[in-house]
């Protein structure tokens, strides 16, 4: 009797373990569910949380306020030649790599971020990455090439001359290297699918280097070394050189170095007391211009310096120490990433409250884009029509003016 049942237990036995294994390898995904259901559980996992939709909402508002920021910027030099300084040039080449980069990079990222999908392809995924890349490259070189040019002009005024045709030929350089510099990413970046996945989907999809740990590591470190560790050293000791002469000594060549006050001296017993003090009066303002700028892009450089780096700083010890991927870490990497796309948001801000030329130039470019408004719609015959019109600044003037005229 006990034979018999125990031949019994192992039949049973082996019926169990036969039909766990069939069912097994009958099942597509680790829940054992139908492809459909599967794909649905996907779809809710990567739909966006409460969360996400304020980061969402971030991003549109960075979206906005950088696209029309940075265009008022371009215009606003455009505009009034009284504006086309060595420094502003170097500006606008910033608010062109910044407008690019939030028109082409900030809306596949974001969707990309909340949804842990790359929904554009291979080729996309190479040159969207590629082209964020040479953005922060541009920029970060941007800085430094103005502030290696005021450190010239204030600290050096006599050894260095900037020219409008040395800032383009810097400005070209920059772009040439900043394609070569990151052109690794156009290289090895490539779509792959999630490992775990056993359906086929695009859902999951990643956009990630092709080449190993190892070299991922490596490149990455290395620009953070280049673009971020550098750079910014080397901007803060030029502009804390720039700040002691500016605010602690005779700044070189705007009248109150020695050259200079021999040079007022002589004046004084030539031309008597008053153009001495109109002499001072100039200079001092000169002093007090030069201030102003120099606190404008010491506050862009500040906000550059805290807006990457916690993608800096997240980056490196992802490769460094082997971060792990909690919600912590997931939250922090999202919040960095849109913080880099706010660094190129900002820098209009801080022009149109620490620049009047800017903000004035700002003001006038809304004017006339009212006064376009205005008098849209209305009778086109050539008496009643109105146009705005742009005027170049002329000897006399301050700035530009938009103006309404009447055809006759």
């Amino acid at each position: 009797m006990e034979d018999i049942q125990t031949k019994r237990r192992q039949l049973l036995d082996s019926i169990n373990y036969t039909n766990n294994t069939n069912i097994s390898q009958l099942c597509t995904n680790e829940y054992c569910v139908s492809d459909e259901d599967y794909i649905e559980m996907i779809e809710a996992y990567i739909f966006p949380t409460p969360y996400e939709w304020v980061l969402i909402s971030l991003h549109i508002t960075v979206f906005a306020v950088g696209l029309v920021g940075n265009s008022l910027v371009c215009i606003s030099v455009y505009r009034n030649h009284s504006m086309r300084t060595v420094t502003n040039y170097f500006i606008v080449n910033l608010a062109v790599a910044d407008f690019l980069v939030i028109l082409v990079c900030l809306p596949p990222s974001v969707l990309w971020d909340v949804t842990e999908t790359w929904f554009f392809g291979g080729i996309m995924c190479k040159l969207v990455l590629y082209f964020q890349s040479v953005s922060v490259s541009v920029s970060v070189l941007t800085l430094t090439f103005i502030s290696i040019d005021r450190w010239y002009a204030i600290c050096y005024p006599f050894k260095f001359k900037s020219t409008a045709g040395k800032a383009k030929a810097a400005i070209f350089s920059i772009w040439i290297t900043s394609l070569l510099l990151v052109l690794p990413d156009v290289i090895v970046l490539d779509t792959r699918m999630h490992p775990s996945l056993k359906v086929e989907t695009h859902y999951l999809t990643d956009c990630a280097y092709t080449w190993s740990d190892d070299n991922t590591q490596i490149y990455q470190l290395v620009i953070v070394l280049i673009l971020y560790v550098a750079p910014f050293a080397l901007m803060s000791v030029l502009y804390y050189q720039i700040a002691r002469v500016l605010w602690n000594k005779n700044i070189p060549g705007s009248g109150e170095s020695e050259l200079t006050n021999r040079s007022l001296a002589k004046k004084t017993e030539r031309n008597g007391a008053l153009r001495h003090t109109t002499s001072q009066a100039t200079f001092a303002g000169q002093i007090r211009s030069r201030r102003k700028a120099a606190k404008m892009l010491i506050a862009v450089i500040v906000m550059f310096g805290l807006c990457y780096l916690p993608v800096h700083l997240i980056n490196t010890l992802r490769y460094t120490t082997g971060l792990p991927q909690t919600h912590s870490t997931t939250v922090a990497s999202l919040i960095s990433h849109w913080l880099c796309y706010a660094n190129s948001a900002i820098n209009p801000l801080i022009y149109n409250f620490m620049s009047g030329k800017f903000r004035k130039e700002f003001r006038n470019t809304f004017t006339c884009m009212c006064w376009r408004e205005g008098y849209r719609g209305r009778s086109r015959t050539p008496v009643n029509a109105y146009f705005c019109r742009y005027t170049t600044a002329t000897k006399g003037n301050e700035g530009n003016f938009c103006q309404k005229q009447r055809y006759h």
